[in-house]
C-alpha cells in the first residue's frame, strides 16, 4: 500500500490528519504505551516474595482523540458521517495504519484493531461545526508492524569468497525471517555478527520458516530433519548484520532471499 504522510493515519480508508482534510488528529494515546503484562510469578509459600515466571502481553488499546470541522454545516455532516461509518463497532480487526516521525522508524506501521469505544459532547462547539472525537481501539495482539515488509538478498559466487551482504533490522523485536533458498548445495547461513550458522544438507530450491522452525521443499516436503548439527535458527536482533551463503557447489551461484515483518512494542 501506499506511504501515508507524516502526521496522518488510516483506518478503513478513512485517512486522518491530511492537509486538506475535516478531520484533524489532536492526540493518539496507545501506540508508545508498554501493553499490559500477564505475569505467571507464583506465590512462595511462608517467604518472602515471588517464583519468578514467564511474561506475556496482553493486548493494546489505541485512543485517538479526532477533531471533527467544517466550513459549512455540509462539511462538517460529512465528516462526522465518515467517522462514525470508519469505526462502527462489531466487525473483525483490521489495520490502523499510521506514520509518526520517530516511531516505528518513521515510516508507516500498522497494528490490527477494532473499535470498541467513541465517545464526543454535544455542546457549543458542536453547534458551530468543531466536535472533538474519541475513538478508542482495541488490538488482541499487540504489535506494531511495519507496513512493507523487508527482504533482504545474500548469494554466493562461483570466483570470489562468499560476498558479505550488509542490512540493518529497525525493529525493536528480533526478526525470524522465511528465507527462501535456490540452487544451493548443503548451504550454510552464517551471522557475521553474532557467529551463529544455519545449515541444511539438501540439494535444490527450499524455504526456511524461523518463526515456525521448519524447513520445507519447493514440493511442500518437509526436510526439518536434515537441518545439520549445531545450528541456529535465523534470528536477528536490532541492529547492523553482516551474513554470507556458503554452497558446496561452487560452479553454481547459489541464493537465500530473507523475508520478515519489522515489529515493535
Amino acid at each position: 500500500m501506499a506511504e501515508l504522510d507524516e502526521w496522518t493515519c488510516e483506518y478503513d480508508g478513512l485517512v486522518i490528519g491530511s492537509s486538506d482534510s475535516a478531520l484533524s488528529l489532536a492526540q493518539v494515546d496507545g501506540l508508545l504505551a508498554l501493553p499490559e503484562i500477564r505475569s505467571s510469578d507464583l506465590a512462595l509459600v511462608q517467604r518472602d516474595g515471588l517464583w519468578p515466571g514467564d511474561d506475556y502481553l496482553n493486548g493494546r488499546s489505541v485512543t485517538l482523540t479526532v477533531e471533527v470541522y467544517g466550513k459549512d454545516k455540509a462539511e462538517f455532516s460529512k465528516a462526522l458521517n465518515g467517522l462514525q461509518a470508519a469505526f462502527r463497532p462489531g466487525r473483525a480487526e483490521i489495520p490502523l495504519r499510521f506514520r509518526f516521525p520517530g516511531l516505528a522508524a518513521g515510516a508507516t506501521a500498522f497494528v490490527k484493531a477494532r473499535p470498541r469505544k467513541r465517545s464526543a459532547p454535544l455542546d457549543l462547539n458542536f453547534a458551530y461545526g468543531v466536535c472533538n472525537v474519541a475513538v478508542e481501539l482495541y488490538a488482541t495482539d499487540p504489535r506494531l508492524y511495519a507496513d512493507a515488509p523487508r527482504n533482504v538478498r545474500v548469494s554466493t559466487s562461483p570466483t570470489l569468497p562468499a560476498p558479505v551482504t550488509y542490512f540493518t533490522q529497525q525493529g525493536a523485536i528480533p526478526a525470524r525471517p522465511v528465507v527462501n533458498v535456490a540452487s544451493a548445495k548443503n548451504p550454510v547461513l552464517i551471522d557475521d555478527v553474532t557467529g551463529y550458522q544455519f545449515g541444511v544438507t539438501y540439494t535444490g530450491a527450499f524455504t526456511v520458516d524461523s518463526a515456525a522452525q521448519t524447513v520445507t521443499t519447493s514440493t511442500g516436503a518437509d526436510i526439518t530433519g536434515l537441518v545439520t548439527a549445531g545450528s541456529v535458527w535465523p534470528e536477528y536482533a536490532a541492529g547492523d548484520h553482516r551474513i554470507r551463503l556458503t554452497s558446496e557447489d561452487a560452479t553454481v551461484q547459489a541464493t537465500a532471499v530473507l523475508t520478515w515483518r519489522e515489529a515493535w512494542v
